[in-house]
């Protein structure tokens, strides 16, 4: 198979990373460096105590976060965000119970539980996601390892930490009871925190957080077949979200999954199935300054669910004269229904079904091959067929005033008579070439053709409303039935570059993007005026443009002698409209990060010294449909350490933001707390100066 090029970040407590002439992915070893295309590093070392997975994006050539909220971290990766990032969990795709976003995929997997989060860089293969025109991210959580012997061996982790900005507190605890066939294993984890500080020493209200997590797991295995089952609930409360109109009162999710693998005559079957169910109440008055009159009181009731499936083949095919090493034939699915009701808890009589049984279904069947051509050339080739079927069944909206009612009743009498059965067939082509130039050089090419159907929100908002699957820019939208599927056409160009005590990894992309949906001023009266009724400002309708995204990124590791190495990232990503002149919104600006660090010898290095630098520069290319404002350049200077007292225990800490500099990040969210420090509609600033501690200790 093609050598898998992507960013692996392991809970491996700082470990370095080692090179082999091997295609294949190696486990990470201590004092070395990458495998080829591959880059390792440790989000328990990293400069802060992060509860959100997504932050770890941020030290990923290409990578960012948009931060709506401390653990509502949406995923950026080259340009796209949101729903066009492909997300999964255990090898299933995660479920977003909320329209906005609230609970994001990352989200449901807590940094201290982590064995990997893994970012496949460049054009992610047809079998990896379903639809991953942006990207495709994968996490596992750590459930432990069989042992070696017949007898059953018992073992645990557990971790503590604490940060002085909001007084974090993050635990988790593994148990393990395994031998060579069976193990079983229980995971859980709190997160907590309260308001943070940013610089200038400014209270960010809404930024308080509590998350839970608990999952409990059986895995088997023989020497040709394993298996894992696990259950797991998500426990999310009283958690703020600045950047949009409503904060998290809960969210309780229930996730249940099963993984088979096994050989059949050299060929490799493996199959996985998940459901999850999300229950998701969000308000604007328990954790913020609750409005004025009592009309404006709002609570929104989500709840979704999902039933997702994989089916895959692998078949060696050796035969030399097709040049073909091996066949990869399978099929997956996704079967997700959504449902949303507004209330106000003032009136009893206020009602809005905002979405009522949104369904989307997507079914599809792929295959690729795998081999090498004349010339040492080995490429993949991948194509995937996926129908999307949507539907939704009839909405309503009561105990409005009476011009909002009739505003409100016209729309859902539009939407209720009109035809709400979507279906779109899309197809995916991948190619994929590499070719080693010498011991120390790889060349890679990719061409694509990806696809994405809309979201149930883009299509089924039939009320202007702030919903945008966190999206987050303060304008309220309009769905569309009529959308077409996004296509992108995309070209990918890297080198790889493994030298005795460097590496680097540079990569050019860019995509030409046809049915780009994002929002257009809507011409829909009824949604108008209802729109400058609600927010002061007409309403936007999800639409097809036309959009282009490229740009620039790498990744570099240098060994400098036995004790010190550096390491860093660059980031360059431009995305604009090519139908107007218009930039695309909320795009992470050009950013570079160096980091030092330090082994003393005289430790046996069992301890790490850091000292990193991430600077980013001015995004003055921002999208004027939805008013985006610019933003200045910054940098940060972060400490790390890490000290292994023994083989079973480990202490870190560190310091983020060392000078304590005030600055906004261009991804983050404008401010919709009234009454915060943080003026309304300001950009919602970086943590101030942080600094945490954390044990780690094994038995």
């Amino acid at each position: 198979m093609l050598r898998v090029t992507k960013i692996v970040l392991s809970s491996i407590l700082l470990s370095a990373m080692t090179v082999t002439a091997d295609d294949s992915l190696t486990e990470i070893t201590v004092r070395a460096f990458p495998p080829v295309g591959e880059i390792n590093s440790a989000p328990v070392a990293e400069p802060k105590l992060l509860p959100d997975a997504a932050a770890l994006l941020a030290s990923v050539p290409g990578g960012g976060v948009n931060q709506n909220g401390v653990i509502t971290g949406v995923a950026q990766y080259r340009g796209m965000f949101g729903d066009r990032v492909s997300v999964a969990m255990d090898s299933a795709p995660v479920l977003t119970g909320g329209p906005n976003a609230m609970d994001t995929p990352l989200s449901y997997a807590p940094v201290s539980l982590l064995s990997e989060l893994s970012v496949h860089r460049g054009i992610a293969p047809v079998r990896l996601a379903q639809e991953s025109i942006g990207g495709y991210i994968s996490t596992r959580l750590n459930r432990g390892a069989f042992s070696a012997g017949d007898q059953w061996a018992f073992s645990g982790t557990g971790t503590g930490g604490y940060s002085d900005n909001d007084d974090q507190i993050s635990s988790s605890v593994q148990l393990l009871g395994a031998n060579h066939q069976q193990k079983i294993a229980l995971l859980a984890s709190h997160d907590q925190g309260n308001n943070q500080n940013a610089g200038d020493d400014l209270k960010i209200v809404g930024s308080q957080y509590q998350r839970n997590r608990i999952d409990l797991s059986y895995g088997w295995q023989t020497p040709s077949s394993s298996a894992e089952l696990f259950v797991g609930h998500l426990n999310t409360k009283d958690s703020g979200t600045p950047a949009l109109a409503m904060d998290i009162a809960t969210i309780e999710t229930d996730l249940l999954g099963f993984s088979f693998k096994t050989d059949l005559d050299n060929m490799a079957l493996s199959a996985h199935i998940a459901w999850s169910d999300v229950f998701h109440i969000m308000d604007n008055y328990s954790l913020r300054q609750a409005p004025m009159m009592a009309m404006d009181y709002r609570s929104n009731t989500a709840q979704a669910d999902s039933l997702s499936w994989q089916l895959q083949l692998q078949i060696p095919v050796n035969l030399e004269s097709a040049l073909v090493d091996s066949l990869v034939i399978g099929t997956d699915g996704n079967r997700a229904n959504h449902g949303s009701i507004i209330s106000n808890p003032n009136n009893p009589m206020f009602k809005l079904v905002n979405f009522n049984n949104s369904q989307r279904d997507i079914v599809g069947l792929y295959t690729e091959l795998a081999g090498r051509l004349k010339g040492d050339w080995q490429y993949e080739a991948g194509l995937r067929l996926n129908r999307v079927s949507m539907a939704s069944d009839k909405v309503s909206a009561a105990g409005m005033m009476a011009m909002m009612g009739n505003h409100a009743a016209e729309l859902a009498n539009q939407f209720n008579s009109a035809d709400r059965d979507i279906d779109h067939n899309n197809t995916d082509i991948v190619v994929k070439l590499s070719k080693t130039i010498d011991k120390h050089t790889t060349v890679n090419l990719s061409l694509a053709v990806k696809n994405r159907a809309p979201s149930y929100q883009e299509s089924y908002l039939w009320l202007p409303l702030p919903i945008s699957a966190g999206l987050a820019d303060g304008r309220s939208y309009l769905g569309n039935r009529a959308l077409k599927s996004e296509r992108a056409r995309e070209i990918n160009l890297g080198l790889v570059y493994s030298g005795v005590n460097f590496y680097l990894s540079p990569q050019l992309f860019y995509r030409d993007i046809n049915n780009y949906i994002q929002g257009v001023p809507a011409t829909n009266m009824s949604a108008n005026m209802l729109s400058n009724m609600m927010s002061q400002a007409p309403a936007l309708i999800y639409d097809n443009v036309d959009a282009r995204i490229y740009g620039v990124d790498a990744n570099w590791r240098y060994h400098i002698n036995e004790c010190w190495a550096a390491d860093g990232t660059l980031s360059y990503v431009r995305g604009e409209r090519a139908d107007v002149a218009d930039n695309l919104y909320r795009l992470s600006p050009a950013n570079a990060r160096f980091t030092l660090r330090y082994r003393p010898a005289r430790l046996n290095n069992r301890a790490e010294l850091g000292l990193e630098v991430h600077v980013y520069a001015k995004q003055h290319r921002v999208s004027d449909y939805n008013s985006e404002e610019r933003s200045s350049g910054y940098a940060l200077l972060n400490l790390l350490g890490s000290w292994s007292i023994s083989d079973s225990t480990v202490v870190q800490a560190g310091a983020s933001n060392l000078l304590d500099r005030a600055y906004h990040s261009h991804v983050a969210g404008s401010n919709r707390i009234a009454d915060s420090d943080i003026a309304l509609g300001e950009k919602l600033p970086g943590h101030g100066r942080t600094t945490y501690l954390r044990l780690r200790f094994s038995w």
